[in-house]
């Protein structure tokens, strides 16, 4: 019989000031290209679902990207309307402060190319003097530098003089010059300061786990899909692999893997697990077969959420640190139809049972676990339970997201907060002031953005039209994951933790069979076998020679070192 249980929010307890979440607000300040796939890719496209948010609170990261992208703008903008105002009333006083923006560039440039280019050469003269072999990587890196380095160097002096040659051409005296080009070039240094500081000041907002809330009508449609229930997935491809994508179907590429946003796919059962139902005692199948069953599908869900609500509310060893289970609902993005009500709101309890209990339906039911090391570190165990045939079928599938890039921790670091830190910030921008100044073309885009953000308003996900699908198609977390090569000493945590939660399912299971009268030495015989396989292949190696893949297969012979696969095993 089913029993009361508590089921959690999506995102637990948390997740909004998780340390994935700060590290992903400082990430949009620090990476451009990541802040724009923010706000293109998350924000103005709301034909779309939102992925589900693992260890980490979407919103947030949203509204910080659009605030980095605001001052960036503004920033362009303001140094963008000094030089042109400049050139309008002192045409040749805005040339000199171009100049002088540009000596500064070039000048940075040679220092680094210097900094390179010279140890290079003294080792290029150490290994002639010695006569010894060299690689051709370390000619071409010192080629390549000492390039960048002369034309630095005939840069910075093209521009020194150009100065005087502007004042001589202008016919504008050069006290003069020099008084006008210093007014110019103080204001934008201070634009450029004033922004640099105002950008660390947000960062350490993001540092103190100051998060903004969602007010506005985008924001409150993100935050309530990255929690929603259902999940609109998209099925892979139907088309023959290339030859070059073979390497991906052996390493068992999981990019189209329905548990969008939930990181690797690192374990499943492949076969699920199958018992017959059949009553405890001796003789035929057919005699002990239960006529009713003797329990429905959405019941056992029940139960396993109640005992596995056992390793939460805990400090100790006893529970898992971040724990949260939720019912959530895969359904094909090529299933959904117009009638779209289920999603709005969220479905009642018995509207999931109903879900549970019939497997052949198009939406398919997954009990959710998780567990979290502070946001960062996430492990995602998915169990389907379902009764067809007269038999019991469980599905379980486990994923796993790493840490977010080392970069992005910037301000966990030691002195890279407080007032100091501020005025370090407001300094460096003085050095990449020329290149943004020469990056000013991207208020182009402005325009396009801006109208994406107004249409983005209305959630169109919730009206159908003609060929448009609606399936998540990113998930900003997956995107920003240490690839799983450099997870290291995680793996081995992650692994622990899944073995955790596999083994008191299967107990948990176990233990409700029997209560129910159901013979259970068929699935302890088989339980026994998973708990007893190993669940993660860590080698980085398969032998995969003289293979052919599907109909028609050509032969191939592929190198030893050809992959790795993550496969769980079943006897």
């Amino acid at each position: 019989m089913a029993r009361s249980r508590t089921v959690r929010p999506e995102n637990g307890a948390g997740a909004a000031g998780s340390k994935a979440t700060r590290y992903l607000c400082a990430g949009v300040y620090l990476d451009r290209d990541f802040r724009e796939m923010v706000i293109r890719r998350v924000y103005n496209d709301s034909k779309h679902m939102v992925a589900p948010s693992y260890g980490f609170d979407l919103v947030p990261v949203v509204m910080h990207a659009w605030r980095a992208w605001r001052l960036e703008t503004l920033k362009s903008v303001l140094v963008l309307v000094v030089l042109l105002g400049g050139f309008v009333r002192a045409p040749a006083a805005t040339v000199a402060a171009t100049a002088f923006f540009g000596l500064c560039w070039s000048v940075a440039v040679a220092v680094r190319s210097a900094l390179v280019a010279l140890p290079l050469k003294a080792k290029e003269r150490t290994d002639r003097f010695l006569r010894r072999a060299r690689w051709h990587s370390q000619s071409n890196d010192l080629a390549e530098h000492l390039r960048s380095l002369k034309l630095a160097c005939i840069g910075s002096g093209a521009l020194v003089v150009a100065v005087p040659v502007i004042s001589g051409v202008a016919r504008v005296p050069l006290s003069q010059l020099l008084q006008q080009t210093a007014i110019t070039g103080m204001l934008v240094v201070f634009i450029a300061c004033g922004c640099g500081a105002a950008q660390r000041r947000a960062l350490h907002q993001t540092a103190k786990g100051q998060l903004p809330s969602p007010n506005g009508r985008r924001y409150r449609a993100i935050d309530e899909q990255q929690r929603h229930p259902f999940v609109i997935y998209r099925r892979p491809p139907k088309e023959k692999p290339e030859l070059d994508q073979l390497r991906d179907i052996l390493a068992l590429d999981d990019s189209h893997k329905p548990f969008i946003g939930a990181g690797r796919l690192i374990h499943r059962w492949n076969p699920p697990l199958n018992i017959h139902l059949l009553e405890i005692g001796e003789g035929g199948t057919a005699d002990r077969e239960f006529d009713p069953l003797p329990f429905k599908a959405h019941e056992l869900v029940a139960y396993l959420k109640d005992e596995m609500q056992r390793l939460d509310g805990q400090d100790d060893a006893t529970s898992l640190p971040g724990f949260g289970e939720i019912d959530r609902i895969y359904v094909a993005e090529a299933d959904v139809d117009p009638e779209r009500g289920w999603l709005h709101g969220k479905p009642a309890e018995h509207e999931i049972n109903e879900i549970i209990d019939r497997p052949f339906d198009r939406f398919h039911h997954f009990l959710e676990i998780r567990t979290s090391v502070s946001g960062e570190l996430v492990t995602t165990v998915f169990l389907r339970a379902t009764v067809k045939g007269r038999a019991l079928s469980l599905d379980f599938a486990a994923c796993a997201l790493t840490r977010t890039p080392d970069e992005y921790h910037i301000l966990d670091e030691y002195g890279e907060g407080g007032a100091a830190a501020v005025l370090r910030a407001a300094a460096r921008a003085l050095t990449g002031l020329p290149a943004e100044t020469m990056r000013a073309w991207r208020l182009i885009r402005v325009p396009a953005v801006l109208i994406g953000a107004f249409r983005a308003r209305r959630t169109r996900v919730l009206f159908p039209k003609r060929g448009v699908k609606i399936g998540a198609k990113l998930s900003v977390r997956e995107e920003k994951r240490m690839p799983w090569e450099s997870a290291q000493l995680d793996r081995t945590l992650i692994s622990d933790h899944v073995k955790l939660i596999e083994d008191r399912l299967l107990k948990a299971a176990t233990d409700f069979l029997h209560e129910h009268k159901v013979d259970i030495s068929e699935f302890e015989e088989r339980a026994t076998s998973i708990i007893n396989t190993g669940i993660m292949n860590f080698g980085e190696s398969m032998s995969v020679n003289n293979s052919a893949v599907g109909a028609n297969a050509v032969k191939l012979d592929l190198p030893e070192s050809f992959g790795s696969a993550s496969v769980g095993g079943q006897a």
